[in-house]
């Protein structure tokens, strides 16, 4: 039966070529990389004398979002499998288990969605009156289009009503069945057939008119329902929910990148202190711009901590490595174990932000098809894509 691997024990290799004021200088390098790229869009944002044209933001808060997809999956779950599963670690992590790293970013997925449904500023907002209470619903509604009768009557609208009040909702399902219900219909054994042009183009014509009485953000008008939608300060504190847990993921993993950092001697110091400047910059700025587009207070001192936490969770990360590096290493079977679960929860963290509040909300909600069209589409998405790409690259060495 073959023995496993030994664990590293002790501090760095080649602690004798250790150089102390280099490291102290890549502490400084990384605090102001990190500062400044996080703090540059909100400066942006507050000081309009510094004339940032407005496809600057566009273009951060969009690559920005590919940036912290491509840090969850290139970044942070491969590290996670790589450290958890090391020879050297119990037959528990390396046989009984693999899938651990796996488990463990899926724990912090359900466990960041109960705490957003727990802090949802939604949670508060009564439901309208036509929802909760039928009866207070007008007389005599007008009839839905033709078109879209199948979407109103028997069982098409059963899910739905079970779901309960549409308080906060932008699902993006409901603007494709207020589509297909203005330009198709189906008959009796389920075929859809093409709806009239005429009535569908006047229905495209009315839903393009905004209505300050009630703007219908999922398409249920049509069937007598309605939504309430968030005031706007209940739609700042969703915002500013949002972003928080959205550094919460980006800052459980950043101590420990210092740590790496601080551990590495040689031409692997160089060459991950160049990597983790652009990722850091790269980060600093999709953060900055997510917390640039919260509508703030005029002297609150919220956004500026946010950005200096994010500054000064690595620097602290490089100084926990400076002071012990000649007794810990990321090698040994506790910095595997640990670097390993943080890493794992960071990456669930960073998954349900990057895709549930970033993509989705930016592309797929019904909102989205109302202020990003056509051509500026296009190049949202493909700025999303750069910044996958760019991020993937630098995730070959950091």
């Amino acid at each position: 039966m073959a023995r496993r691997a030994t664990c590293k024990t002790g501090g760095v290799d080649g602690a004798a070529d250790y150089n102390t004021p280099l490291h102290v200088a890549a502490l400084l390098i990384i605090w102001f990389v990190s500062t400044l790229g996080c703090s540059f869009p909100i400066m942006a944002a507050k000081m309009p004398r510094l004339r940032i044209p407005p496809r600057f933001f566009f273009a951060v808060r969009h690559f920005g979002t590919g940036v912290l997809i491509a840090t969850a999956f290139v970044h942070l779950l491969p590290t996670a499998f790589v450290s958890l599963g090391n020879p050297c670690l119990g037959s528990f992590w390396t046989k009984q288990y693999e899938a651990m790293p796996g488990a463990i970013a899926l724990a912090a997925i359900f466990l960041v969605t109960v705490v957003e449904m727990a802090l949802h500023p939604s949670r508060h907002v009564q439901p309208s009156p036509v929802l909760s209470d039928p009866s207070a619903a007008p007389s005599s509604p007008p009839p839905p289009p033709p078109a879209a009768r199948h979407l109103c009557s028997g069982t098409a609208m059963l899910p739905f009503r079970d779901m309960g009040p549409l308080s906060g909702r932008s699902s993006s399902m409901a603007h494709g069945l207020a589509r297909l219900g203005n330009s198709t219909a189906v008959d009796g054994s389920g075929d859809i057939e093409t709806g009239d042009r005429a009535a569908a183009a006047a229905a495209d014509s009315d839903r393009a008119k905004p209505d300050p009485e009630h703007d219908s953000h999922d398409g249920f008008d049509s069937c007598g329902g309605g939504e309430q939608p968030l005031s706007p300060e209940l739609k700042r504190r969703k915002e500013r929910l949002q972003c928080i847990l959205l550094e919460m993921g980006i800052l459980f993993h950043s101590v420990f990148i210092g740590m790496a950092l601080s551990v590495s001697v040689g031409t692997d110091f160089v060459v991950l202190l160049i990597a983790i400047v652009f990722h850091q910059t790269f980060e600093g700025l999709a953060l900055g711009a997510r917390i640039a587009a919260i509508e703030w207070e005029a002297k609150t001192w919220q956004p500026w901590a946010m950005a200096l936490a994010y500054g000064c969770t690595t620097p602290i990360g490089q100084a926990i490595g400076l002071a012990t590096h000649t007794l810990y290493s990321p090698d040994s079977e506790v910095g595997l174990i640990v670097v390993g679960v943080m890493n794992a929860i960071s990456a669930g963290l960073l998954t349900f932000a990057s895709l549930v509040e970033l993509l989705s909300e930016d592309f797929l909600s019904d909102e989205s098809w109302r202020h990003l069209r056509g051509k500026s589409r296009v190049i949202a998405c493909v700025l999303v894509f750069l910044g996958a790409f760019f991020m993937s690259l630098v995730g070959a060495w950091a």
